[in-house]
């Protein structure tokens, strides 16, 4: 995967799981937290393990090809990464589960990240905010560290997000 510059990265995700909603998170990296994110991103959560089957440059940028096992299911993802990796890049995945996971055989999704320039002041690399709602640099096995009170809060904002 490229390296990304150190700075304010802005993600949004969006997915016909989620119904024309968009996720955006903003990231504060440096070069070591781009490279642990990166390294936990394949390595699963708990029970999830996941591969990189194969990995190729392309004249735009990436593909490449995971699978990842949860519990029974099977989740074979092919990724195609465009743009210049240093003010923006998209990345578009199609997932197939086998078997169906809750009864979906397929996911597509997409990722549009650009570059926001240099950290924000109450900022530091491992910092995220998922929209517009900060988490504390991640934890072991990459999951962010929040407060009861920023979990609530979390909670709240899908459940009205969802409505």
């Amino acid at each position: 995967m490229p390296k990304r510059k150190p700075g304010q990265w802005e993600i949004k995700m969006e997915s016909a799981m989620m119904r024309g909603m968009v996720t955006t998170m903003e990231q504060c990296i440096d070069e070591k937290t781009d490279a642990e994110l990166q390294k936990q991103s394949m390595q699963g959560q708990g029970k999830n393990d996941c591969k990189l089957t194969s990995s190729k440059k392309t004249a735009s940028g990436w593909e490449f090809d995971t699978v990842c096992k949860q519990e029974q299911t099977t989740m074979t993802a092919h990724s195609v990464m465009s743009g210049d990796f240093q003010s923006a890049y998209q990345m578009d995945n199609t997932t197939t589960f086998t078997p169906p996971l809750q009864g979906m055989k397929e996911m597509k999704s997409t990722m549009k990240v650009r570059y926001l320039g240099a950290c924000k002041a109450d900022m530091k690399p491992g910092d995220m905010t998922v929209n517009g709602m900060k988490i504390g640099p991640a934890g072991a096995a990459g999951q962010p560290k929040m407060s009861p009170e920023e979990m609530k809060k979390m909670m709240e904002a899908m459940q009205k997000m969802k409505q």
